[in-house]
């Protein structure tokens, strides 16, 4: 949810904002620098890869053609020489992208007034709060969502970072696309590194030097990319969120996967969301199994961030930002329960299967939950004061009760309700299996409301589906891998995992310990492989050449069985 403080914060200035719906592609024509008086600047001939990026139809099937016929090495040039445009709008400009779900999504983009495009700048992805209510733009009386998470930075950073970073403001818009655009649900994440990858395309961003930020939702989606989708950012600030909230909003976690990842958060001692006693021991528990979660527990400060702010953003800047570069792994430990977040960096798992008796890898470590506030199960309106319902989730308390969209929550067993807080502060005083009281207005008219929380809303959060997990290292020349239930791998080949012919070696480790190599070969370097890396995140670092599938399953000498689907009826 977003701080109240922010709920009615100043609107920028309309004149300083593109306003028409531009879609993306557009930009590269917004931003073309203003002709003036004199004789405009020769502009060099754009590059092959340029004119690709900026290209549609035949035309880019055709620049894709003389792209590969470059070869590997020329491609590779293409793409570390890749060029950009200077753009003639700075301060916040606003865009429209067709996303990976069918959707059309606002995002915002905070282009610094002295941006060079011949300098790489940081990029800070943020993501906003309320992300189950938050509309896709602004309304009437609210800014977009998108555009005012810029604000937690551009109203803090000071003079020497403003003209020094480069801000993406993004939208979920879930009451008007689906549920599954949440930021910690796999559609969710497609579609906020989606719109990464159209900045990084028409602005000269640091691949090293992208984070991931936001407050509350917003905080809980930081980490929900940390433990899902960490390769594209190379540091994490989550302010007032909870690592868990991913696992009980329908995307599991494994506290492993945060290992090595800088992650700096902050949580209030008094926030009724999300307190610190709440959070901290989760933090603890990562940390023991190898994350590197800086936190700070912040005394008497509530869910609205507004007052660490000043202190907060500009410790993230200096000692994260500008210091913290994204890193190769060497080592990867990683779990998932789908093919979809499956790859971490250079390894991916591709298919999942009960591999029993040869499973190599212990389980994970199930998370230690303190005891957990109950959920009504609700998603409050942001357009009003009052408690107003704006959606009731499918199996929770609320829907059981008979609470529907529209009410208006006036009382909680004994305890008036007249905002958000209210509400809040009455559901911490309830524990799991607790009976409830609601007393709503519906349609002009008073209901009363009864039912019981869930007796299993205190738990441990351990996954109920299958999951695999990889136990990789590499040194140039080899790969050794020990999983669980990963049937099938990829290994993703960088140059500096050859060793000097050029050969790479991948060994599987049993149970017993015993060595099986599954592939050893000299890998020749790909274009096509080079040009399909490049176009899924623009990142012009990490240059993948090459790909080699692995049957693991087979290898152990296990059968699988394709799973079917049910038949419906």
């Amino acid at each position: 949810m977003r701080p109240r403080s922010y709920a009615r914060a100043e609107r920028p200035t309309v004149k300083t904002l593109l306003r028409a719906s531009l879609l993306v592609p557009l930009f590269v024509a917004a931003c073309l620098p203003t002709v003036a008086q004199e004789a405009p600047e020769a502009r060099p001939e754009p590059s092959l890869l340029r004119r690709y990026l900026d290209a549609s139809g035949s035309e880019r099937a055709d620049l894709k053609k003389q792209l590969l016929a470059l070869g590997a090495e020329g491609l590779q040039k293409q793409i570390a020489a890749l060029e950009f445009r200077a753009p003639d709008k700075q301060g916040v400009v606003k865009l429209t992208t067709r996303c990976p779900d069918g959707f059309d999504r606002p995002f915002w983009v905070y282009v610094p007034e002295k941006y060079d495009h011949r300098k790489s700048y940081p990029l800070l992805v943020c993501m906003h709060g309320g992300v189950g209510g938050a509309p896709l733009d602004e309304t009437e009386d609210t800014p977009a969502y998108g555009e005012n998470s810029l604000k937690y930075f551009t109203e803090y950073w000071g003079e020497a970072w403003k003209s020094e970073v480069v801000l993406l403001g993004v939208s979920a818009g879930v009451p008007e696309t689906h549920e599954d655009a949440m930021w910690w649900r796999n559609a969710g994440q497609q579609n906020v590194l989606h719109m990464v990858q159209q900045t990084r395309r028409l602005l000269n961003i640091d691949d090293d030097r992208v984070f991931a930020t936001g407050h509350s939702d917003g905080g809980s989606g930081t980490f929900g990319f940390a433990a899902r989708r960490p390769d594209a950012f190379a540091g994490f600030f989550p302010m007032c969120g909870h690592p868990l909230v991913p696992h009980s909003m329908g995307a599991t976690v494994w506290l492993e996967n945060l290992k090595g990842l800088p992650v700096y958060a902050f949580n209030g001692t008094d926030d009724r969301l999300y307190p610190a006693a709440q959070v901290t021991p989760v933090y603890d528990q990562a940390n023991k199994l190898g994350a590197k979660i800086e936190y700070n527990a912040i005394a008497k400060l509530g869910h609205a961030v507004g007052p660490a702010l000043p202190t907060e953003v500009p410790k993230f800047l200096d000692s994260y930002v500008a210091k913290v570069r994204r890193t190769l792994p060497n080592e990867v430990d990683w779990t998932t329960d789908s093919a979809d977040t499956g790859r971490r960096a250079w390894i991916a798992v591709d298919a999942l299967y009960d591999l029993g008796a040869h499973n190599a890898v212990a389980e994970n470590a199930a998370i230690q939950t303190p005891g957990r506030r109950v959920r009504l199960g609700v998603q409050l309106s942001q357009e009003v004061e009052e408690p107003t319902v704006d959606s009731v989730v499918a199996g929770s308390t609320a829907e059981q009760m008979g609470v529907k969209e529209g009410d208006v929550i006036l009382k909680l067993d004994d305890t008036k309700v007249a905002s958000v807080d209210d509400l809040l502060a009455a559901l911490g005083n309830k524990a799991p299996g607790d009976a409830v009281t609601i007393v709503v207005k519906r349609d002009g008219k008073e209901e009363t409301l009864k039912g019981s929380f869930a007796k299993t809303e205190q738990r441990a959060e351990t996954p109920s589906a299958l999951a695999a997990r990889v136990s990789a290292a590499m040194a140039p020349g080899k790969v050794t891998l020990r999983v669980r239930n990963a049937a099938k791998l990829t290994v993703w080949v960088l140059p500096e995992m050859l060793d000097a012919e050029g050969k790479l070696k991948v060994v599987l480790v049993d149970a017993k310990g015993t060595e099986h190599v599954l592939a050893e070969h000299k890998v020749i370097a790909d274009p096509a492989v080079i040009l399909e890396q490049f176009e899924q995140g623009y990142d012009r670092r990490r240059v993948f050449i090459g790909r080699i599938e692995l049957d693991v399953a087979g290898k152990l000498g296990v059968k699988t069985v394709p799973q079917q689907e049910d038949d419906e009826f």
